[in-house]
């Protein structure tokens, strides 16, 4: 006694003898389980995967029919298109041969033997051609057939199966219409294909399903056109061999549609699959007798219940041995490992025993203690590592090795207008394209294994305006020196190319103006000599044609002072003499200079103000020219009339508004705090998009009676305002143009200001 205790006691002391009894116990249920259910799983798939694979091949044997079908169609209008058919007709009626046509059809008829006969019919039913056929044979005559009757109603027509002597010799009737050689609206004549019922036959006929099995054609009548049962041949009495199955599947059949059913027919169960053709109103059908596909079935249920009751058994009896030397162990390590895992790294496991148990629970406390080591390190250095990626003012933007998107920093964030919620998304290049260019270049360090440095990259920002980012890309590697993604560092370089822009066009307009005060001073001179002269001899004319004559001369030369007026205002603009303005009140001056010009342009004018508008800080004068010049630009791209929208708004994002705005160190305007925006919307024209950069440059018009200066003059004039002007313009679809205007804050008094002002620029000359 002591003896079996002690053999049994040994037997089960290691920890693998009670992970192979525990694996027992919980195996009794799902043995019986998974055996039911193995059972019904194999029948179904056998069944679903037979019922797929019969369907398919159904619908392989179906779309062959329809594709020859589609192919003899196709032959027949080329056949039927080619000038010697069509002329065939004609030379008939003249008494000539047809060689020319013979030798084509019978060329045809050599390459495609599943036609029985290939004839060229008149309109009257009469055979002029038939290949093949004896020559010397009386014409064959088909005025009296159905089919010939149908055929001539129709462009195209594909009958039904006609029924010869022996069934293997009956055949379909495919006519085409031909129309004469010259006039293509008169018929001539039929092109008819005799089809063999072999031709297409044999895509049935040919399929080998088991060792019983075989498929079938049935036509929309319920008769069979093909059964390996030569005595079921168009016959539709052999539905009374079957059960009331056979009849439902067949009327399915009839009427086009795919499914698959059992049923009996010379009392033999069967299933059956079946899908229409799509040209004809055919169905083809395949069947297997359900004893051949179920046959491994029934040998595998067998199996399974022996195997089944002796795993049972076994498993039954040594469960009753182990069940309860298991129980107290496992609940102990589950007890302690959930503790660890919510985060107890001070729980300690305490097993009382001899076996593999005890040396789990020791090597879980010993991992417990390195865990709770190994993670305030990694704390550590996960904390120092965000607080440098948060705090870098670069751009950084990390994938991993595919080319997903693992981090952005808070800088790269702002540079894209990104949001946090868009930070984890894989696709985040599809979903914003500014950041598709960026993500490119970090895949092709991936893909070329080089780094990219000082890649320069332009877009819109969620503003719809231009930014500039340097790039330099690199590979991320491990500490192993393996690759583990791609690394980007991005700087914001818009402001630079910003100033950059600025200091050219400044530059540019800066020597033009020097340029236009010398020629200006140098033509106005002459000019008015030339106007005193020609007004003397106006007055000592007495013909009209020659006073009209001297008044263009003078018009013109007017013309000439307005633009050297013009260049004038460009090269040396008057002093600037800013003081706190209400916006809205020059404005309405502008409008009232220009308000006859669109009321005669029917011209509606729409006014969009903020409720409480605060004063400007600018010159009056100017931005009221300012104003005009371009409400006038507006009004001129609407010649057939339109709408002006005006509108006053404070900016909201200023930081973005200093960027663009060159900020004056002249006491007389005090740096600001505040913008607002001044726009101009019209329906007119639009600007190309090749000709927005240029509209600035001095001299550049679209208009024939325009100068070019009036932009250039408005953008000198704002510039001395602390002001900054944008245009946004498509076109055909109108132009935007804003101006942004510094706002008034706690600035001298208008006496005191101009008196100040005065002084400063005697100072300056």
């Amino acid at each position: 006694m002591k003896s079996a205790i002690f053999t049994r006691h040994h037997l089960f002391s290691s920890i693998r003898s009670k992970f192979i009894a525990i694996f027992v116990i919980l195996g009794v249920m799902p043995q019986i389980l998974v055996g039911i259910f193995a059972y019904n799983s194999a029948s179904n798939a056998l069944l679903l995967q037979t019922r797929e694979q019969l369907g398919n091949l159904a619908d392989k044997t179906a779309q062959q029919i329809d594709i020859f079908f589609e192919v003899v169609e196709k032959d027949i209008n080329l056949l039927s298109n080619f000038p010697f058919i069509q002329l065939s007709f004609l030379q008939f009626e003249f008494g000539q041969k047809l060689d020319t046509a013979k030798r084509l059809v019978q060329e045809y008829e050599k390459k495609n033997r599943y036609y029985k006969q290939i004839h060229l019919i008149n309109l009257q039913g009469r055979s002029i051609l038939s290949i093949p056929g004896d020559g010397n044979q009386t014409p064959e005559v088909f005025d009296t057939e159905d089919w010939f009757t149908a055929a001539r109603e129709k462009e195209m027509f594909l009958s039904d199966i006609i029924l010869d002597k022996h069934f293997g010799d009956s055949f379909l009737i495919l006519a085409k219409k031909i129309y004469d050689f010259e006039d293509k609206k008169k018929p001539v004549g039929l092109l008819v294909f005799e089809i063999k019922l072999s031709a297409f036959t044999l895509f049935v006929s040919s399929l080998k399903i088991g060792t019983q099995g075989y498929s079938f054609l049935l036509n929309g009548n319920g008769y069979l056109i093909y059964h390996p049962d030569q005595s079921l041949n168009l016959n539709n009495t052999f539905i009374e061999n079957g059960d009331a199955n056979l009849a439902n599947l067949i009327k399915k059949m009839q009427s086009g549609e795919r499914g698959f059913g059992e049923y009996l027919f010379k009392n033999k169960k069967k299933y059956m699959v079946f899908t229409p053709c799509r040209i004809k109103n055919w169905s083809v059908g395949i069947t297997l007798q359900r004893s051949e596909f179920m046959a491994d079935i029934i040998k595998l249920r067998q199996s399974m219940m022996t195997f089944s009751a002796l795993i049972i058994i076994l498993i039954i009896f040594v469960s009753l041995l182990f069940v309860k030397s298991l129980t107290h162990p496992i609940s102990q390590l589950i007890t302690g490992a959930r503790a660890i895992g919510g985060g107890d790294l001070n729980q300690t496991i305490r097993i009382e025993s001899s076996d593999e148990f005890q040396g789990l629970a020791k090597e879980f406390n010993k991992m417990a203690t390195r865990l709770k080591k190994s993670m305030q390190e990694i704390v550590e250095l996960k904390t120092f590592n965000d607080d440098i990626f948060r705090s870098v003012t670069s751009g950084i933007i990390t994938v991993n090795r595919k080319g997903d998107v693992t981090s952005i920093n808070k800088s790269a964030r702002k540079i894209f207008s990104l949001s946090k919620d868009l930070m984890d998304n894989k696709t985040l290049g599809t979903l914003l394209p500014r950041i598709k260019n960026p993500l490119a270049l970090l895949l092709l360090t991936l893909g070329k294994k080089e780094n990219i440095e000082h890649q320069v990259i332009d877009f819109l920002n969620h503003h719809g305006e231009p930014v500039f980012i340097e790039i330099n890309t690199s590979l991320l590697n491990d500490s192993s020196g393996s690759v583990i993604g791609a690394i980007a560092d991005i700087r914001d370089i818009t402001l630079r190319k910003r100033m950059e822009e600025l200091m050219v066009r400044v530059d540019k307009l800066a020597s033009l103006g020097e340029l236009s005060a010398g020629i200006a001073h140098e033509i106005r001179n002459p000019l008015a000599g030339m106007k005193t002269s020609i007004q003397v001899l106006a007055k000592k004319l007495t013909s009209p044609s020659q006073k009209l004559l001297l008044e263009g001369v003078l018009s013109e030369i007017n013309r000439l002072n307005n633009i050297v007026t013009d260049l004038l205002k460009f090269s040396g603009p008057s002093p600037t003499f800013p003081e706190s303005m209400d916006i809205k009140k020059i404005l309405k001056k502008a409008l009232d200079l220009i308000m006859e010009k669109i009321k005669k342009l029917n011209i509606k004018v729409i006014q969009n103000y903020d409720q409480a508008v605060p004063s400007a800080f600018i010159d009056r004068e100017q931005i009221q020219q300012v104003f005009l010049n371009l409400m006038l630009n507006a009004v001129n791209a609407m010649p057939g009339g339109g709408t002006l929208s005006i509108s006053i708004k404070m900016v909201m994002d200023q930081d973005r508004i200093k960027e663009k705005i060159t900020q004056s160190f002249d006491p007389v305007f005090p740096i600001e705090n505040k913008y607002m925006a001044v726009s101009f919307t019209d329906t007119g024209l639009g600007i190309k998009e090749e000709n927005l950069p240029r509209v600035f440059n001095p001299f550049f018009t679209t208009d024939p009676n325009g100068t070019g200066l009036g932009l250039p003059i408005a953008h000198k004039l704002l510039e001395k305002n602390n002001a900054y002007i944008y245009i946004d313009s498509k076109e055909s679809k109108g132009c935007n143009v804003t101006v942004i205007l510094p706002v008034a804050n706690d600035v001298p008094k208008k006496d005191d200001q101009t008196a100040f002002s005065a002084e400063n620029l005697k100072k300056r000359k």
